[in-house]
């Protein structure tokens, strides 16, 4: 089965905020709107997505994500393709074609610290950038030929505008099994413990395959 990278990639074009006030003057309800993603277009690391594969990817993440109020965005990418409540910050509620832009709304999680938090940029003018987390493969011509989304985080823009983040995480390989699930493989630790293998022929038969179990356990 081929293996995938982690890939992030943040646009920082115009977001509308619409702020929804109870009678207290608290904001009741927070929520961000614009261009989440944008495919058949070589984007700012030199990466183009084409439509089809976007739209496919949207397709599941609304069925498996949306649809089960599960499609929770972070403050900021973390490494990793599992979501972490503790940054949650908003929810993506829809992500709708027009043309090849797709344009999203979230729901900011005020009441939580990351939500509050963000809500807080926001309504203070900070400018915040929507920026796609998800697996795939990446071609020799920059082109991604197969592409999972995961998220949609909520980050900073580092160097002003018109800078994205180099999102791909080189250093570790994911894979995704026959339910659809992202598992990590651990390749370099597989890899480290080949290189020590027994002299014996006996012993390092029977070392090979308690190291190729552990390598199947941690996947």
């Amino acid at each position: 089965m081929d293996t995938v990278k982690l890939i992030c990639e943040a646009d920082f074009r115009d977001l509308d905020i619409i702020i929804e006030q109870e009678n207290s003057g608290q904001p009741k309800e927070v929520k961000i709107q614009g261009p989440y993603i944008v495919a058949e277009e070589k984007n700012a690391n030199g990466r183009t997505y084409k439509a089809e594969i976007i739209e496919a990817a949207v397709n599941e993440f609304e069925k498996s994500y949306i649809k089960d109020k599960r499609s929770i965005g972070e403050l900021n990418h973390p490494e990793s393709t599992e979501i972490d409540f503790n940054n949650a910050c908003h929810m993506v509620t829809s992500l709708k074609r027009d043309k090849n832009v797709w344009i999203g709304e979230s729901k900011v999680l005020l009441g939580t610290p990351k939500g509050d938090l963000l809500g807080g940029l926001l309504k203070n003018g900070v400018k915040v950038g929507m920026s796609t987390r998800g697996v795939g493969n990446v071609g020799d011509d920059n082109i991604i030929n197969e592409y999972k989304l995961i998220a949609v985080d909520a980050v900073a823009n580092p160097s002003g505008p018109g800078c994205f983040v180099e999102g791909i995480l080189e250093s570790k390989n994911f894979m995704i099994n026959q339910y659809g699930d992202i598992v990590e493989v651990i390749y370099e630790e597989l890899e480290n413990q080949i290189e020590v293998l027994p002299k014996k022929q006996d012993e390092k038969k029977a070392f090979l395959i308690s190291v190729i179990k552990d390598f199947i356990k941690g996947m």
